[in-house]
């Protein structure tokens, strides 16, 4: 569960607090009604009103996500409901209504039936295998099973461990801007559900022949648009060289630039905001990139392999990769010391993922701000919407690092502020004090380049 999605735990809880103050409601309505000497009106003023309230958190509860469902249940609803049963149990007592069973075991009896409900509900769900992943994502043997292969790829586009309250996001960063599932087109790039089956329909649309540059035409980062034999050689598959969905695909990430998908481009969707991800920072080997090209052409068929036109590797190649990967210590936390470069420092954090940075090659992000504090902090400490506690750009460049959310920069070109929450929370885990005020210094004083 994300800290950006509903918890369904949550979710049912405060529903059955409401279904609770209504029977509280009713049950004093019928008390009242069958005694002539209990004051309907006041009692149903009181217990309407109990109700109304539990009812409107319980609708504040459903637009909450699922850190703020907890807290606000907690120390919001479920005071005012322990305060209804005492209410209620003053009501029998005050009216000297003996007949009645006491409230707590009504009570009782409703939240053993609700715990009842839940346990039913959850075990009804499909469950789900949650064995610890192998050491390093995924174990490579001398010969690998397609199977085996886009489970790489999956790996390698998720990561191989999911941690509590943080997105799924593996060495190949898709989730941060791409989505998967049918329907979903909330990300700022476009959806890869069907993306296999459109590889093979795009290359044969005019617009994929001629814009934003034409087949045989060569973009910045060395591609050459709709040609597959020009690819660079660890890159390139087997001849014959007929342009493919493959080959789109391979294309599309080595060359994001050679084709934009309408409404997800700038300039126009003359540009991609995609990183080239066989270049730094994320730097796919030609084995990882063809194992996430054999995911995405599987995802939508587990299973079924058939529409994986991606060979699997040799022996050679599984064997290579294995040990580069036990020398990485994959499973190791990312931690800067402050004793590296400035340029590895940003890399390994990521920030060309997203962001334009003058001075680190291949820092073309635009998915984010583009990194000009030593112009934009002094302009964004005085904004109106500025809430955060920096008084100098120094200090403002260390908080958005640290706490990227106490400003979110409003993107111009778009008409409306970047995304907030995309950005990681968690760099001061990740950077030694020394680190920290190492690429503090370096971005507050970078700006635009001539």
């Amino acid at each position: 569960m994300l800290p950006e999605q509903h918890d369904i735990l949550w979710t049912f809880l405060t529903i059955m607090c409401s279904i609770f103050a209504l029977y509280v409601f009713t049950n004093v309505i019928q008390v009242c009604r069958g005694r002539e000497n209990v004051n309907t009106t006041k009692w149903g003023v009181v217990f309407g009103v109990f109700l109304l309230v539990v009812f409107s958190m319980t609708v504040h509860v459903m637009g909450l996500v699922q850190r703020d469902q907890m807290f606000f249940f907690f120390f919001r609803q479920l005071p005012v409901v322990l305060l209804l049963l005492l209410v209620w149990g003053y009501f029998f007592k005050s009216e000297d209504i003996e007949s009645q069973s006491e409230p707590l075991i009504r009570a009782g009896y409703f939240f053993a039936c609700v715990s009842i409900l839940l346990a039913g509900y959850t075990n009804w769900l499909p469950q789900q295998r949650s064995d610890p992943p192998p050491v390093g994502g995924i174990e490579l043997s001398g010969e690998l099973t397609m199977e085996e292969f886009t489970e790489m790829g999956r790996v390698i586009v998720f990561g191989a461990k999911q941690v509590a309250g943080q997105k799924a996001i593996g060495k190949g960063q898709c989730p941060l801007c791409h989505t998967f599932d049918p329907g979903d087109n909330i990300g700022r790039c476009p959806n890869l559900f069907g993306v296999e089956e459109r590889s093979h329909s795009r290359i044969k649309e005019d617009r994929y022949i001629n814009d934003p540059i034409k087949i045989g035409e060569t973009d910045s980062t060395g591609i050459v648009k709709g040609k597959a034999e020009e690819v660079p050689e660890e890159y390139r598959r087997s001849g014959p060289y007929a342009f493919s969905g493959e080959d789109y695909l391979r294309e599309s990430l080595m060359c994001p630039s050679c084709y934009v998908v309408e409404g997800y481009g700038k300039a126009g969707d003359k540009v991609s905001p995609m990183p080239v991800i066989h270049k730094p920072p994320i730097s796919l080997s030609p084995l990882e990139l063809n194992a996430v090209l054999a995911w995405l052409q599987a995802k939508d068929t587990p299973g079924d392999f058939a529409k994986v036109s991606i060979p699997l590797p040799s022996p050679e190649d599984t064997a290579k990769k294995e040990e580069e990967s036990s020398g990485e210590e994959e499973d190791r936390p990312v931690f800067v010391t402050g004793n590296e470069p400035i340029e590895e420092i940003i890399n390994t954090l990521g920030c060309p993922l997203c962001h334009k940075i003058p001075g680190i090659p291949g820092a073309v992000g635009e998915l984010g701000p583009a990194l000009y504090e030593k112009v934009n902090s002094p302009k964004r400490l005085k904004d109106p919407n500025y809430k955060g506690k920096a008084k100098t750009a120094h200090e403002y460049t260390k908080e958005s690092i640290l706490n990227p959310s106490a400003y979110v920069v409003f993107n111009e070109e778009a008409g409306e502020p970047f995304p907030d929450g995309v950005m990681p929370q968690d760099f001061g885990q990740k950077l030694s004090v020394q680190a920290l005020d190492k690429l503090v210094d370096f971005i507050a004083n970078t700006e635009p380049e001539g």
